[in-house]
């Protein structure tokens, strides 16, 4: 299903880009290596040299809800070798950040997940560092931790500290009601508590914190969100100042919820400038099917698209998404755009997956098309033809059903590439298992071509649980800036990557 058209700005401060062939030849790529070990994986991989080779290496949770187990692995990016592999006691679903926590003059590792366990390890000996005290006092109850970011040395220390988000709890059943989660910052070198507060509204937070500064002269902000599958939320903002004191009742709602409708937000924002104008404006997509683009001048609306009003010929009731957006550039203007996933329905019973390419600058449905996939990882925006215009790197499950038995079924997933100028996509796999991770592309060892790491994993209801990691070469020059690379941005901070 097509909607809307392929259009470019006329605006005097956009530059005019032309598609140009050959495009994307996925018969040109090849696997270096793969490996395969116990539990699933639902952590996008993230990468920093840690073996001082000059070769991106992988870092990456795994695990188990149930028996409750897990672990962080560190994979050699150039020959596919556990580096390091340190266990844990519950999933480890967050993905790495790294930072030098020791002060060895090395990267180290910080990976959050269920019940509570957040890791700080030694990236070259998979030493810990510290581990997350649940019996800290400063509350009753911890909950899961999500994907960090380091923020100035709060406590003079001379380590960069950890601002996180702790919230949700799986025990609890979808009409269960739910306890508040907190922002938190933690000292970097020991993992201590250094501020703790709790969500403005008392409700759950499954988000991971975005650190917003609209432009150079004006103040560092937090992004979070709160509400999730079943309760209500929204996008706020809140300073560090705030956390700090540990009292962020005063934060900024920037978009709150649709009176009646039990449903938040789970995937973070994306900061991305769409106005042009030198400040940073911010795109989310909530868990009640709405993308809005804020402008960061004064958190007003700049546009919105709801998936309800467009899938299923307008007549969707319900559309939700655990999926960060990607931004890139997928017209002629210079003015990013953005690319959506939903699913089409209620949790857990859903229809159709509804993906759409909307204009950065009008929020025009560009593109949208609607399918049978029963998952999406966040796509990805990688120019791979030279064109200056990106492809969308998407990755998409399927189930195959069983026709004489229901209980027996077979997961699949593919790996897509979309060109947006001409509307087509390339399938580059097809793959057995589950991929929830969002794959990355990057060059890993520096050699001018692009690699991409992908993993799949098996189904949740495997009793023992494996997943797979697989470096790609795709044989494609790599582009002086890879607009969105990764889970979270090439550079794992939300932000978009510009030359």
């Amino acid at each position: 299903m097509l909607a809307g058209c392929f259009g470019s700005s006329t605006e005097d401060n956009t530059e005019m880009k032309n598609c140009s062939t050959p495009l994307f030849d996925s018969n040109n790529i090849e696997d270096v290596w793969s490996i395969t070990g116990d539990y699933r994986t639902f952590s996008s991989p993230h990468v920093a040299d840690l073996t001082g080779d000059g070769i991106l290496d992988i870092v990456f949770g795994t695990g188990m809800e149930v028996p409750a187990k897990g672990s962080i692995i560190a994979i050699d990016g150039n020959n596919g070798a556990i580096i390091w592999n340190v266990k844990t006691s519950q999933e480890m679903f967050a993905s790495a950040q790294f930072e030098d926590l020791d002060a060895d003059g090395e990267l180290d590792v910080i990976l959050g997940g269920r019940g509570h366990e957040l890791r700080a390890i030694d990236g070259q000996t998979g030493d810990i560092i510290w581990s997350f005290d649940s019996n800290s006092t400063e509350r009753e109850k911890w909950y899961q931790f999500y994907t960090g970011q380091f923020i100035h040395d709060v406590n003079n220390d001379g380590t960069a500290d950890w601002l996180t988000a702790n919230g949700g709890d799986p025990t609890k059943t979808p009409e269960q009601d739910r306890e508040g989660g907190y922002l938190m910052i933690l000292s970097g070198s020991t993992g201590d508590v250094l501020a703790v507060a709790d969500t403005p509204d008392g409700m759950e937070t499954y988000v991971s914190p975005i650190v917003y500064k609209p432009s150079p002269t004006q103040e560092t902000m937090v992004l979070f969100g709160t509400g999730g599958e079943t309760w209500h939320g929204s996008l706020w903002s809140t300073s560090l100042e705030a956390i700090l004191s540990g009292n962020i009742s005063g934060s900024k709602e920037i978009v709150s919820p649709i009176e009646g409708i039990e449903k938040g937000l789970i995937s973070p924002p994306v900061i991305v400038d769409l106005t042009m104008d030198g400040i940073q404006d911010i795109v989310v997509s909530m868990f009640d099917g709405r993308t809005i683009a804020i402008n960061g001048t004064d958190f007003s609306t700049i546009w919105e698209v709801d998936a309800k009003q467009h899938a299923l010929e307008g007549t969707a009731q319900s559309a939700e998404t655990w999926i960060t957006p990607a931004v890139g550039f997928f017209s002629q203007d210079s003015i990013p755009d953005v690319f959506v996933h939903y699913l089409i329905g209620e949790w857990p019973q859903y229809s159709t997956y509804w993906t759409a390419q909307i204009d950065g600058e009008t929020g025009m449905i560009s593109w949208m098309e609607e399918t049978d996939h029963v998952s999406a990882a966040s796509p990805l925006a990688v120019d791979l033809n030279g064109d200056s215009i990106d492809e969308v790197v998407m990755v998409r499950g399927t189930v195959l059903m069983n026709e004489n038995n229901p209980n027996d079924f077979e997961l699949s997933h593919e790996l897509l590439i979309w060109n947006s100028c001409d509307f087509t996509s390339n399938t580059v796999f097809s793959r057995s298992g589950m991929s929830i991770a969002s794959p990355l592309i990057i060059d890993i060892d520096g050699d001018g071509y692009l690699d991409m790491i992908s993993t799949s994993t098996s189904s949740f209801d495997s009793p023992t649980g494996t997943w797979n990691m697989y470096r790609t070469n795709l044989n494609v020059p790599t582009p002086n800036t890879i607009t969105w690379g990764a889970y979270m941005g090439t550079q794992y901070d939300g932000m978009i990557q510009l030359d």
